[in-house]
């Protein structure tokens, strides 16, 4: 029997986990499935989409960094969350009509509610990329607006501007405030092998209330040590990266699916 595709694209993807997750997934429910990694060059993106709409053996793909932007207009039909927040990282199919979707927002509520932060009225978000977007959707959809964004591309800030509410974008960290009630890290920095978090936003750690880092690999982030340095509530990427994961799986295979405790040891293992 002839496996059916499904898989993750992006530029470069040395280190994703997701592969151990839908393959896990893909046996304990005893689906035909091969979640395969797509390493794309930006100018064979439109080829590649073509060659997915004819495959009727290629069910769907997830996307991530830095293409989560480029897909979108590809889409046959895109959710109402996904025009919203500007970026896919979730297509598929329906006969001959491809769907595009975002379900970042969707891991980033588990993690936000699992931290159980009240009365959340200031936020430092760290990045503007397709992260940032779905996690400024559902800062906004809980009516937080006081959002401060410190991102070291100024470009991005036009974009944003256009469908989020904040208060200011800045790529100096000497304009942001004193304390946050929330620090989240929705950027590459503290990746292994990646740019490491700026020194002037560890300092505000010990003034929050709660720091989210979105980061999975490591564990704990440099962000998170310090956190935990200063007794401060926070949680790392790991369950996101589980919880985004899941409605896609979900979609291609037409069933609820469980999140057991298994999946995170095989992908701590991994780490």
């Amino acid at each position: 029997m002839i496996k059916k595709k499904i898989g993750i694209v992006a530029e470069k993807l040395n280190h994703s986990l997701s592969p151990i997750i839908h393959n896990y997934w893909s046996k304990k429910y005893k689906y035909n499935f091969l979640y395969k990694k797509y390493e794309i060059d930006k100018e064979k993106i439109e080829k590649f989409f073509y060659n997915y709409k004819r495959d009727k053996d290629f069910i769907g793909f997830n996307i991530t960094i830095p293409y989560k932007e480029k897909f979108i207009d590809m889409c046959d039909n895109v959710s109402l969350r996904a025009k919203k927040i500007g970026s896919v990282n979730l297509i598929y199919k329906k006969g001959n009509i491809t769907y595009g979707d975002n379900t970042d927002v969707i891991g980033f509520r588990k993690i936000f509610n699992l931290l159980k932060i009240e009365k959340t009225k200031t936020v430092l978000l760290i990045g503007a990329g397709g992260a940032s977007r779905a996690i400024l959707y559902f800062l906004n959809k809980k009516n937080i607006e006081n959002i401060d964004i410190f991102a070291t591309s100024f470009r991005r800030r036009q974009g944003l501007s256009k469908n989020f509410k904040f208060k200011n974008f800045t790529n100096k960290t000497t304009l942001l405030k004193k304390k946050y009630d929330l620090i989240i890290n929705a950027s590459n920095a503290g990746m292994s092998r990646g740019n490491k978090i700026n020194r002037n936003i560890l300092r505000l750690v010990k003034k929050t209330k709660g720091v989210i880092d979105i980061v999975y690999n490591p564990i704990e982030t440099n962000l998170l040590k310090e956190a935990k340095k200063h007794n401060i509530k926070s949680i790392g990427g790991l369950i996101m990266l589980v919880e985004q994961a899941k409605p896609s799986f979900e979609i291609w295979s037409k069933k609820s699916i469980e999140i057991d405790d298994k999946i995170y040891q095989s992908l701590i293992n991994k780490i």
